[in-house]
Formats: structure tokens, sequence, C-alpha cells
């Protein structure tokens, strides 16, 4: 089976869309606090180690990330991509508590181009 990274298919998803990433994080929420409550809700992190990254991103880069991980592995759970593997693999990303992991975070970032940095 062929593969694709998550960063290819966000860019193909965008374009058969007819959107732009501008498009899409335009609309989502910027304030501090949605941000944080979105990511404690989907990734397994504590609400302080929420709060350590928002101080050490951007709301675009956070948006970005919240918005990789729902469309890719939160309704998507098949791991596919039209029919290629997503990289970094669900098996991966997604702990046993259906929430992503913060090893899987950090996977997901640098897929997307977002430098990693300890939190």
């Amino acid at each position: 089976m062929s593969v694709i990274t998550l960063r290819e298919a966000l860019k193909d998803f965008l374009k058969e869309q007819g959107l732009t990433i501008d498009d899409i994080l335009n609309s989502m929420d910027e304030k501090p606090e949605g941000i944080i409550r979105s990511l404690v809700k989907r990734v397994n992190i504590t609400y302080e180690e929420a709060l350590a990254l928002e101080r050490l991103y951007t709301s675009r880069q956070l948006n970005l990330l919240i918005f990789a991980i729902h469309l890719f592995y939160y309704v998507n759970p098949s791991g596919l991509y039209k029919g290629r593997v997503i990289i970094p693999f669900r098996n991966q990303i997604v702990g046993y508590d259906g929430r992503i992991t913060k090893n899987g975070l950090f996977l997901i970032m640098r897929s997307l181009g977002i430098v990693p940095k300890k939190f």
C-alpha cells in the first residue's frame, strides 16, 4: 500500500476543497481559552501543558495542529487518505484512550513543518 505524509494529505485536501490554509485558520478560534480547551480535549496533555503550548506557539500554529488532528486522526479512524496510508501512522499518534499522545503531537508537528519544543 502506498503512503502519503500528513503535510501532503493536508495540501491535497485543501486544494480539492478549493481552500487555503488561511481560509481554514481565519475561521478558527484564536482565543487562547478556546485553543487550550481544544488541545486538552484532543491531546493527552494536562491543562498546564496546554498553557505552555499556547505560550510557545502562535494561535495559527496551534489551530493548524488542531485542524490536522481532527481531520486526519479523529473523523478518519482508518488512517487512510484516498487509499494511501497517512504518515505518521495512526497507531503512532493515537493512544489507548483515543486521544493524541504527547509523542504523537510531536510527530504531527514535525510532519506539518512546525518545530517541536519541549513543554
